[in-house]
């Protein structure tokens, strides 16, 4: 098995992420998680929502698009983790990613519908197998190995990263 070289970035994000779930249960966080990003969006206009921070990064509605792709994303990377133990996991390019869904313009709304029902499936998926099975894996082409308990408390901590960004950008846009 090829061993993966990890970058010191992805591993201080990774102590970010462990940091935001530190001794909270990730399944609770993650349940929580469409709710509360609903409540953090609610009562911007537009304007507000497409309104970058400064060139090259994310305004609102490219996070909300971001954190639609991702459910999605991991919703087959559960998938192939549980069913095929070692399955190859592909890493993406989430800046081209947000590009080509950006291009859609889709709706907040649909976008927050989309996080919704796609994290309510993988809660439910999470939640139907036995938790041995969570020490199931799949080799990442960019970070190795990586287990399903991995990603479910990766994805908590993910959802509460974005959801500070976007407090941030209400906060520095006087929303």
């Amino acid at each position: 098995m090829k061993r993966i070289k990890v970058s010191k970035k992805f591993r201080q994000y990774m102590r970010r992420m462990k940091g935001y779930v530190g001794r909270r249960d990730p399944l609770t966080m993650m349940a929580t998680g469409p709710q509360k990003l609903a409540r953090a969006v609610r009562g911007l206009t537009a304007a507000q929502l497409r309104r970058r921070p400064r060139p090259g990064k994310w305004s609102i509605q490219e996070i909300v698009t971001h954190l639609a792709d991702t459910e999605l994303t991991y919703a087959y990377r559960f998938r192939a983790m549980l069913a095929e133990p070692g399955a190859t996991i592909v890493g993406y390019d989430q800046d081209r990613w947000n590009q080509v869904a950006g291009r859609a313009r889709r709706p907040l709304g649909e976008l927050l519908e989309q996080v919704r029902v796609v994290r309510h499936a993988n809660l439910r998926l999470l939640r139907s197998v036995p938790r041995l099975w969570w020490s199931r894996y799949g080799m990442h082409t960019e970070r190795g190995r990586e287990t399903v308990s991995r990603m479910v408390w990766l994805l908590a901590g993910h959802d509460v990263n974005h959801r500070r960004q976007i407090q941030a950008l209400r906060h520095r846009f006087g929303r």
